[in-house]
């Protein structure tokens, strides 16, 4: 069954940004999400919970740079996209009046599907409005490290494995060509 325009138009989506570095001036391509289903990718509202969504370390210098663009993210269990802008635009652009154009012209781009919107300036304004406050950045990070002590004991039970399988292997025998044992 295929899917609907508007289906469709709620699919997470990435492009390439080029990024250059502010330190060194190397330049690279890391891919950018330009819209986010947290229903299909939930993984990204923990990015963006853990500060790590729309970062990234520049190739030669290793120098962490924030990528500060504009993105939509779509959560499915409120029903709402939210357009996420750089917190310094309602600071530089004009403050509620550049609020309410960037809400009329997101309004206009979902009018013919079936979900709310709404527009925040910066990570932190999402965070707190949509997605459950210093609450759910502390469950976030807990989650996190539960995953990496999983992963951490994963990769020791495979070490032990590896290690084992070796130690029961006669001397010689990765050595003969043949695959046989003597």
């Amino acid at each position: 069954m295929s899917k609907t325009i508007e289906e469709r138009s709620l699919e997470t989506w990435f492009m390439e940004f080029e990024v250059v570095c502010r330190r060194c001036q190397s330049k690279w391509q890391p891919p950018i999400a330009r819209f986010v289903n947290a229903g299909t990718d939930p993984d990204a509202r923990l990015g963006i919970l853990l500060g790590t969504m729309h970062r990234s370390y520049c190739p030669a210098c290793k120098l962490k740079q924030l990528i500060d663009t504009t993105f939509e993210y779509y959560e499915p269990e409120q029903n709402i996209v939210i357009q996420v802008r750089p917190e310094w635009e309602f600071k530089a652009g004009g403050g509620e009046d550049y609020y309410l154009k960037r809400f009329e012209d997101l309004i206009i781009k979902y009018s013919k599907t079936d979900v709310r919107v709404d527009v925040v300036f910066g990570m932190n304004e999402l965070i707190h409005k949509y997605l459950g406050g210093d609450e759910a950045i502390a469950s976030a990070q807990e989650e996190w490290n539960q995953r990496r002590e999983q992963a951490r004991k994963q990769h020791e039970e495979r070490t032990l494995a590896r290690e084992a399988f070796e130690a029961e292997q006669p001397e010689g025998a990765a050595d003969d060509e043949s695959g046989t044992t003597a």
